[in-house]
């Protein structure tokens, strides 16, 4: 029973610590007009988040291996030659150096559409043709 009574007084002790120290909010929920712009900008990115999930799902399924060569001789337009780097396509049994994800024309078109708003995942200048 005096442990009992030991445990009570200890629990009212740090309730009343609590009450006494703790940090009162006087502050005041949104309004209804800050409401009514969060419930749209929360409405918003729900319908953003739809979109990218349907576009990473349905674009981003295969990356392609690839290798990275030094000494390739390329030819510019006005006919002179220069030796520089080339990405090729990694073959059987090659170790890729990194993978580019396969989107191909129609996914390229659908990202870039500004309706997306997909800030980073942008095609600069899609393939026009594919493997």
């Amino acid at each position: 029973m005096k442990g009992f009574a030991l445990l009570v007084a200890a629990l009212a002790g740090a309730a009343l610590l609590y009450v006494t120290t703790a940090v009162g909010s006087q502050q005041a929920g949104p309004t209804r007009a800050e409401f009514n712009a969060l419930k749209k900008q929360v409405a918003t990115l729900k319908k953003d988040d739809t979109a990218i999930q349907a576009v990473l799902g349905a674009c981003f399924t295969s990356g392609i291996p690839v290798l990275q060569y030094v000494g390739y001789e390329v030819r510019a337009e006005d006919g002179t030659t220069f030796v520089d780097t080339a990405l090729d396509i990694a073959a059987q049994g090659d170790t890729p150096t990194m993978y580019l994800l396969d989107v191909g024309q129609t996914c390229a078109q659908v990202i870039n559409t500004v309706k997306l708003k997909l800030h980073g995942f942008k095609v600069v200048r899609p393939a026009t043709t594919q493997r």
